[in-house]
């Protein structure tokens, strides 16, 4: 299964995860000049601390859960892909 990411001129950072770290590294990169992947299972960002106060209705789930495409709304150069699993093929230049 490809990924289909258009060809870019810019070197490509690739993330797995979109947990707290992956977050941090993806908004540390923004003016980095590359091109930033997210892969992650979910397309959200979920602050799991929280779910106990979704769970008795102290809080609606869109309080501590935050779409990837919101977050980085306002980046060209960050492409967030939705997969399970993804097979690495390394190419070193």
């Amino acid at each position: 299964m490809s990924l289909n990411i258009a060809k870019s001129n810019k070197k490509r950072v690739v993330i797995v995860g979109g947990g707290f770290g992956g977050l941090k590294l993806a908004n540390k990169l923004k003016k980095s000049g590359f091109q930033v992947v997210l892969i992650d299972k979910n397309n959200y960002h979920q602050f799991p601390p929280l779910i106990y106060q979704v769970a008795s209705a102290g809080m609606e789930p869109t309080s501590i859960s935050f779409p990837f495409r919101k977050i980085f709304q306002h980046r060209k150069d960050f492409i967030s892909v939705w997969r399970k699993y993804v097979l690495f093929s390394p190419k070193r230049t």
